[in-house]
């Protein structure tokens, strides 16, 4: 029987990265670490930002496409009790469509913390189990997963609005913040008036993030000491 870890070795993640999440991390020259990193899309975009970046996956012929590209990157699992770095080496971690695959997400995350500076920052997207459309399949008592999405296969744990914010929470971080980012459905109209339906797309996200947002965005840092 295939492990779970084993899925990961096989599967190539490629695409166009999360600039909305990268954009979080700011301008300022960082030391970065992509965990989950995929083929290397935040990566890349990390690098253009000016960011020293590093990532880590599963995957050796993720590792390798990292690599070809200029990039830095390793294969590591993540759920093993040791880590590849030395404690407090880097300003951000980012956990991008990671968490919601492992069986203790909140135990690695903590694990992981252990390699952020006392000023560093955590960023965290995950899929919004509840979003509408999954909402509608569920009244009608469907629960199926598919290939991708967010009722992947692969995917071990489900998170609405409120519990994303709960999971660093639990890994003892302070969160400084909290939104959803989404599509409110607007038909062809998206395609005649983007303008317009990207706002409103940020506006429905933030006033119901827990039934517009496709991705609920989390960002963590230690508490300050008093």
């Amino acid at each position: 029987m295939t492990q779970p870890c084993e899925i990961y070795r096989e599967r190539t993640y490629e695409n166009q990265g999360f600039p909305e999440l990268i954009a979080l991390v700011g301008t300022q020259p960082s030391l970065v670490l992509d965990i989950g990193c995929g083929a290397g899309a935040n990566l890349r975009l990390l690098k253009e930002r000016g960011h020293t970046a590093t990532g880590l996956t599963l995957s050796e012929t993720e590792a390798r496409i990292v690599q070809e590209q200029g990039l830095s990157g390793q294969v590591w699992d993540i759920t093993s009790e040791t880590l590849p770095f030395p404690s407090e080496s880097f300003d951000a971690l980012i956990f991008s469509h990671v968490l919601e695959h492992l069986a203790w997400p909140d135990l690695v995350l903590r694990r992981c913390c252990q390699l952020l500076k006392p000023t560093g920052k955590v960023y965290v997207a995950l899929p919004n189990a509840m979003l509408f459309t999954q909402r509608w399949q569920f009244l009608l008592g469907r629960f199926r997963y598919t290939e991708e999405g967010i009722m992947d296969r692969t995917h071990l744990r489900f998170y609405d609005f409120r519990t994303a914010r709960q999971l660093l929470e639990a890994a003892e971080l302070e969160v400084e913040q909290h939104f959803g980012l989404g599509q409110f459905p607007m038909g062809p109209l998206r395609e005649w008036l983007p303008a317009l339906s990207a706002r409103v797309d940020r506006r429905v996200s933030k006033w119901c993030p827990g039934v517009f947002a496709i991705h609920l965005i989390v960002v963590g840092r230690f508490p300050a000491v008093e």
